[in-house]
């Protein structure tokens, strides 16, 4: 028995210990305790001391057990606990003691109001002249020291009155484990449990194992309503209707945010429970705790927004962290404090950023682009920041200076191209404005200036770079060394004549010079004084004049004209030598020419001329039959006997021009039969003739020369009559043509093609200065115009094809169709 009262002792004093509010963990111990006590004090004189601090204990870890104004009290030392602790300005302290006061309005000798009163004096003198005008009002007197040495007993600490919430246990109960049996006390007692009667059925339960201890029902049912007493838990069919309405009602006001309105429901319906004999209704005393966490944290979220708006971050976020921990998980508190965190970080990040801003005009510009679109992301986030306002105001106005020095620096580069002469130094330089430029026009693209400035250094570098590529393309026809690739070379350096001063333009000008001078060396060791003269032009029309005159032109020039006077006096030799070796002949042959030059009298007949066809241009001729009456003389001589009269030397010159129409004819088919096998001429037969006569005063031979030679011979009639004669008329064709054109520059080098393109067969080679009719012009598969063109050589009619950029038009020709 000495152990137990100990043992009871030392329970009570580890009871009084215990503070204000103690937690479940605090009592976890002590429940386990005042339970096996309770065991042990069966039907001893300590059972029902044991009995009052095992409720006691309840009473202390269940919020049910706590009065109605102890829980206002501790919810509103709460509040005033998280204004001091998350304090950010003298305001949260003034909020704390307001709140303090209305717990002192409670219960003005409640310890921990005291404990935050002298919290929040400490603070400041003006508020420790608050606190102690609140003391002075309730005639309180706080001494720190005293306080912490000897604290005041807590209210749980003295004996606790009876239960009166349980009617006392009737006389019909308690007779009945004397005179009736156990099963009916036992079902009494299930009754009262299923009723929520949990104090009647622990004293059931107690009578009953007194009388039998070892029944287990009993004693289940004992632990069962002891717990649901600790845990103040009340039945729902215990629970008034009205306070279940009142309860349901504010339920709803809650999750609408009407928090005043739903306090006063919670409130109202834990009175209607009292009234119905429920002391303590666990449900409604929770929901009034948590409603004014919720109206604690609504206020730091107004505090916080309030804070944000005057651009206080931190007290802002320290209002959110607050609310947060008032309301863990509260999603509006979430996403403030993610707002206020972002926003700083990325304002501290712009901050670093602007203030370490380094390096070249191009960098800086990049950097306060990406400051300024960094500081227009946050400005959305918070409209009516004026520190952001005052960061993108900052940020344009060097915006605004980066973009002069840019276009500076432009300008500047722009000026110093025309100071250089190397096209690469050129482009380096327009490189730079253009980029300088394109910043600018990036940093404002409403600035005209800046982009005019850019469109021209883009269109001053499009040439430059055009003109290096006609360059590089030039250097490679150089370098092939042709007749046309050299054209083609000069042509192109011809065009950029705005980059002479280049020193690579000069130097490709002055290799083409010297191709150009080789090919006068090579015409004049070939004697060709005509090529070399051509080529000399050339050498002196654009681009070279920009090499100036130079003395290797001024050499070759004396050695042509040399070369050209030695042609004129060989000439001229020649031809003396000529008229001298005609002369002789004529001399020589003066007996055979001169009966033909001037025949003797004689009483035969003349010889008649026949008219023959002459050549046309055109391969055309026609046939026509016409009559002819060809009188014949009435004395007829026979032509046997004359020819038996010709002397030697007449027989000897007929000979002579018998055997040179010979070979003329001779020449003819030949020059015929080579022009079909090259297939040359694209135009009808050209009809060349030519008419020996031959006679003698007794003979007369008619030689006609078309395709072939034919003689005729007339034996004497004795008759004068009229004779059809089937004489070919040749009758001329007009062909228009487009234009007329003449070969100036290309001697015994100019081939006539049969088509209009490269891959097409020789027919002839146009001679210098041979003029042309174009029937016709066409464009080759080389894409080049191309004229089909007709002359007239010695051998006959040549028509062929000619490319038009070797040839200069006497008469403009009209353009391609």
């Amino acid at each position: 028995m000495t152990d137990l009262r100990d043992a009871l002792d030392q329970l009570r004093q580890d009871i009084q210990d215990l503070p204000p509010s103690p937690t479940s963990a605090d009592t976890a111990q002590l429940e386990k305790t005042a339970r096996e006590l309770l065991a042990q004090s069966k039907n001893t004189p300590y059972e029902e001391e044991v009995r009052e601090l095992f409720s006691l204990l309840a009473r202390l870890s269940a919020p049910s057990s706590v009065t109605a104004e102890s829980n206002q009290i501790r919810g509103l030392l709460r509040r005033a606990r998280i204004r001091i602790e998350i304090a950010g300005d003298d305001h949260d302290f003034d909020e704390a003691i307001d709140i303090l006061a209305q717990a002192l309005d409670l219960d003005p000798g409640y310890v921990e109001t005291h404990d935050l009163l002298m919290q929040a004096a400490q603070h400041s003198s003006q508020h420790a002249v608050k606190v102690q005008g609140l003391l002075d009002r309730y005639g309180l007197v706080l001494n720190s020291e005293d306080e912490t040495e000897t604290p005041m007993p807590a209210p749980v600490a003295a004996p606790p009155p009876k239960r009166t919430d349980a009617p006392p246990t009737p006389t019909k109960s308690a007779e009945v484990p004397a005179s009736g049996p156990a099963d009916a006390l036992l079902s009494e007692i299930a009754s009262a449990y299923y009723a929520g009667d949990y104090g009647r059925t622990v004293d059931l339960a107690n009578r009953l194992l007194a009388a039998d201890p070892n029944n287990a029902q009993a004693a289940e049912y004992r632990q069962k309503a002891d717990d649901n007493m600790m845990r103040g838990v009340v039945p729902d069919h215990r629970i008034p209707f009205d306070a279940r309405v009142a309860y349901n009602r504010a339920n709803s006001l809650v999750r609408a945010g009407n928090y005043d309105e739903a306090q006063r429901l919670y409130r109202e319906a834990r009175d209607i429970a009292e009234r119905a004999g429920i002391p303590s209704w666990k449900d409604v005393e929770q929901a009034l705790l948590e409603i004014q966490d919720l109206a604690l944290a609504r206020e730091l979220l107004a505090d916080g927004d309030r804070l944000l708006m005057a651009d206080d971050w931190g007290g802002a976020l320290a209002k959110y962290e607050g609310a947060l921990r008032v309301v863990p998980n509260d999603p509006e508190a979430e996403e403030r404090v993610a707002l206020v965190r972002e926003v700083q970080q990325q304002y501290d990040q712009a901050n670093v950023q602007m203030n370490m801003l380094s390096g070249s005009l191009l960098k800086r510009a990049k950097g306060l682009t990406d400051l300024l679109n960094m500081a227009s992301r946050i400005r959305q986030k918070l409209p009516g920041s004026e520190r952001l306002q005052a960061m993108v105001y900052e940020t344009n106005s060097r915006i605004q200076n980066i973009k002069a020095q840019l276009m500076a620096q432009g300008e500047g580069a722009l000026g110093r191209v025309e100071s250089v002469t190397a096209v690469e130094e050129k482009l380096r330089l327009v490189d730079e404005a253009v980029e300088a430029l394109r910043t600018a026009v990036e940093l404002d693209a409403a600035d005209p200036k800046a982009m005019n400035l850019l469109q021209q250094a883009q269109q001053l570098r499009s040439d430059l770079g055009e003109g290096r590529q006609v360059m590089e393309r030039a250097a490679a026809l150089i370098a092939q060394n042709f007749d046309n690739e050299l054209a083609q070379a000069r042509q192109m350096l011809s065009g950029l004549r705005h980059q002479a001063q280049d020193p690579r333009y000069r130097m490709l000008v002055a290799d083409l010079l010297s191709r150009h001078l080789e090919r006068v060396e090579v015409a004049i060791d070939r004697h060709d004084a005509t090529t070399a003269e051509r080529w000399l032009a050339i050498a002196k029309e654009e681009p070279f004049r920009i090499l100036g005159r130079r003395t290797e032109i001024l050499k070759l020039e004396d050695e042509v004209r040399g070369l050209r006077q030695g042609h004129i006096i060989r000439r001229v030799a020649l031809g003396g030598v000529a008229l001298l070796i005609l002369g002789a002949v004529l001399v020589l042959s003066r007996d055979a020419w001169e009966p033909i030059v001037n025949p003797p009298p004689t009483d035969t007949p003349q010889p008649t001329d026949t008219l023959t066809p002459s050549t046309t241009p055109t391969a055309t001729s026609t046939a026509s039959v016409t009559p002819t009456a060809t009188p014949q003389p009435l004395d007829q001589t026979a032509t046997a006997g004359v020819i038996q009269t010709r002397t030697a030397g007449t027989q000897q010159s007929v000979d002579a021009m018998t055997q040179t129409a010979e070979q003329i004819e001779l020449q003819f088919t030949e020059t015929i039969q080579y022009i079909n096998q090259q297939a040359t001429i694209n135009a009808n037969a050209t009809i060349i003739g030519s008419t020996l006569i031959a006679g003698t005063e007794q003979a007369r031979a008619t030689v006609n020369y078309f395709n072939t030679q034919t003689a005729t011979y007339q034996p004497p009639s004795p008759t004068s009559r009229p004779t059809e004669t089937n004489t070919p008329t040749a009758t001329p064709t007009e062909i228009e043509f487009l234009c007329r054109v003449v070969n100036r520059d290309f001697d015994g080098t100019l081939r006539v093609r049969s088509l209009p393109s490269t891959a097409g067969s020789q027919i002839s080679i146009m001679p210098l200065r041979q003029a042309a009719d174009v029937l016709q012009q066409q464009l080759g598969d080389d894409n080049r115009l191309w004229f089909q063109i007709s002359y007239n050589v010695v051998s006959g009619q040549v028509v062929g094809w000619v490319r038009a950029d070797y040839l200069e038009q006497q008469t403009t020709c009209p353009p391609l169709n």
